[in-house]
C-alpha cells in the first residue's frame, strides 16, 4: 500500500505541474481575449458557476492519497460493482488521477467558459461523467439498497449533477420563460417527498442507519470530521426512533415550504438545516472517500434549490416588496 501511495504522489505531482501551467495559460487568455457574456437568468448563471465549483472542489478533495486508496474500498461493498472494483484495484493510481483530471478540467471550463461553445461541450461531458459516476461509483445512488436515503446521499450526487448539466444544456429561452425552473422545482419536490416518506418508514431502528459508518472507508476522513460524525453515530445509536421522528418532521416541513414557494428566511433556515444534517450525518461534509463527485449530494441539492429560488424571485417579485407604512393623516 505504501508503494502505491508513493507512486500515486509522484505521478500526481507531474500531472499537477502540467495542469498548473495549463491553468495559467487559460487565465492569461481570459484577460487578453475578453468577451461579453450574454444576459441570462440569474438562476441559470448561479447553477452554471456552482456546478463548475462542485467539480473543481470534488477534484481537490480526491487528490489526498488516503481518499484515493479508500475510494477503491468504497466500491467493494456493492455486489453489482465487483468487476469495476477489480479493474480499479489493478489500476488504482491511473484511474484516480484520471478522475481528478476530468473533474478539474470540467470545473475550470465551466468556471471560465460560460454560455459559449466550449462551455456547452463541457456541460455535455459533465452529463456523461455524472451518469458514469452515478452508476459505477455510487451504485445508482444507493437506490438498489434498502438503506437508500436523502441523508446518505440518495438519489446520488451523480444523477443530481446530471440533472444540473442537462438543465444548463437547455436553451436560455426555456429558462427565461421559467419552463426549466418549474420542471426542476417539481422534480425536487417529488424527490424530497419520496425521501421523507421512505425516511419515516425505514429508519426507525438503528440497524437501518448502519451505512452511515463503514470503518474501512470512513477512517480515511480527517480527524475533526471523524469526531463529529462519530458523535452523530452515538446520538442515533442511543435514540434512533426519536432522532428519526425529528429528522422526518424537518424533512416534511421542508416539503411544505417548497410547495408554498415563498423563499423567505423560514424556507432557507429549514432547508439549510436539513441539508446540513444530511451532509454531516450521512455524507461526511464531502470528506467521505468516493469514486468521484466527492462533495456528495447535499451541495448539489442546495445549488438546484438556490437556482430555482433565484428564478422565482423574478416570477413572484411581490414576495420581495417591503410594504411601506401608511402615511398618517
Amino acid at each position: 500500500m505504501t508503494d502505491v501511495i508513493i507512486t500515486y504522489q509522484q505521478t500526481l505531482e507531474d500531472v499537477l505541474i502540467f495542469l498548473f501551467f495549463g491553468i495559467g495559460a487559460k487565465v492569461i487568455m481570459l484577460f487578453v481575449f475578453q468577451s461579453k457574456k450574454p444576459v441570462v437568468p440569474v438562476g441559470r448563471t448561479r447553477l452554471w458557476y456552482g456546478l463548475g465549483l462542485f467539480w473543481f472542489l470534488s477534484a481537490i478533495l480526491q487528490i489526498w492519497p488516503t481518499m484515493a486508496i479508500a475510494s477503491l474500498q468504497a466500491l467493494k461493498p456493492h455486489p453489482l460493482l465487483w468487476n469495476l472494483a477489480s479493474y480499479w484495484a489493478r489500476h488504482t493510481v491511473a484511474n484516480t488521477i484520471w478522475s481528478i483530471i476530468i473533474q478539474l478540467i470540467l470545473g475550470i471550463l465551466l468556471l471560465t467558459e460560460r454560455e459559449n461553445l466550449t462551455g456547452r461541450i463541457a456541460l455535455g461531458v459533465s452529463a456523461i461523467w455524472s451518469l458514469f459516476l452515478w452508476s459505477a461509483g455510487e451504485s445508482w445512488g444507493g437506490l438498489t439498497h434498502r438503506s437508500a436515503s436523502l441523508v446518505l446521499g440518495s438519489p446520488g450526487a451523480g444523477i443530481l449533477a446530471f440533472i444540473a448539466s442537462a438543465a444548463l444544456l437547455m436553451p436560455v429561452s426555456s429558462w427565461s420563460n421559467h419552463q426549466v425552473p418549474r420542471i426542476l422545482s417539481r422534480g425536487l419536490i417529488g424527490i424530497w417527498s419520496i425521501g421523507t416518506i421512505w425516511q419515516v418508514i425505514h429508519f426507525d431502528a438503528y440497524n437501518a442507519w448502519s451505512p452511515i459508518w463503514i470503518p474501512y472507508i470512513d477512517k480515511a476522513q480527517p480527524t475533526v470530521t471523524l469526531l463529529m460524525r462519530h458523535s452523530a453515530q452515538l446520538i442515533i445509536h442511543s435514540q434512533p426512533l426519536l432522532f428519526n421522528v425529528i429528522l422526518s418532521a424537518l424533512m416534511a416541513f421542508a416539503v411544505i415550504l417548497m410547495l408554498r414557494q415563498r423563499y423567505d428566511g423560514l424556507f432557507w433556515g429549514i432547508i439549510s438545516l436539513d441539508l446540513l444534517l444530511f451532509w454531516w450525518i450521512g455524507q461526511g461534509f464531502g470528506l467521505r472517500p468516493a469514486y468521484g463527485a466527492n462533495l456528495n449530494a447535499a451541495p448539489l441539492l442546495f445549488l438546484l434549490i438556490w437556482s430555482i429560488a433565484s428564478t422565482a424571485a423574478k416570477t413572484h417579485p411581490e414576495q420581495y416588496v417591503v410594504e411601506q407604512p401608511a402615511a398618517s393623516a
